[in-house]
């Protein structure tokens, strides 16, 4: 049962990926899924709403275990850890040749206006990825000169790479998200004390 419920989510993800959540209806995820009816899909879930909360859940999920994850890697040094990650989001970007887009962008275009419900898992996950790259940069505060908010800087983290991944989705155009990766990577060294403040530095 918990193996069909997951071939539901994937096709559900699938659909609302290339249409949008508005414009997918339960008959095409049933479709996509081949299921036999709406009483099979209403088996697995209450509502469409049901489904797409556990759709934005699993994708989540699924960026964490792939993407978030070299974050909380404590053999690499930090800074170095994000420079990773960076790379890990335009990797995974590059195997859909940039279409792909971001599932939390995706969704927060369509629906932060219109769906509270929608609106408020969104923020949360926002919020949970915010936090895993203020730790690594509370981590890499010996390094980081005294002024850096990490807070603010992990927000400016996501915000750079979310709209470099829309502008590539309508570019079709991976090297702009290539361009944005690298000048944020330099963006964040400037936030980096020179070596000699560093040796200086009493820890």
């Amino acid at each position: 049962m918990q193996e069909r419920r997951v071939q539901i989510l994937d096709a559900a993800a699938a659909l609302i990926a290339e249409r949008g959540f508005t414009s997918t209806s339960v008959d095409d995820v049933i479709r996509g899924a081949k299921l036999s009816g709406k009483s099979h899909f209403y088996h697995y879930f209450k509502s469409k709403e049901e489904l797409g909360y556990e759709v934005l859940n699993r994708q989540f999920e699924r960026f964490a275990e792939r993407g978030l994850a070299i974050l909380r890697e404590p053999m690499i040094d930090p800074l170095e850890r994000l420079s990773l990650f960076i790379d890990g989001v335009v990797a995974l970007q590059a195997e859909s040749g940039g279409r792909r887009g971001s599932p939390f962008g995706n969704l927060a275009a369509e629906l932060a206006d219109a769906h509270e419900g929608f609106r408020v898992r969104i923020e949360a996950v926002f919020e949970r990825w915010a936090s895993q790259i203020g730790s690594l940069l509370w981590e890499a505060r010996p390094v980081l000169q005294d002024d850096v908010d990490a807070v603010r800087l992990s927000r400016f983290i996501i915000a750079t790479l979310e709209g470099a991944v829309l502008m590539t989705r309508v570019k079709r155009d991976l090297t702009v998200l290539e361009g944005i990766a690298a000048d944020l990577k330099r963006f964040i060294a400037m936030h980096v004390r020179d070596v000699e403040q560093v040796e200086r530095r009493p820890w």
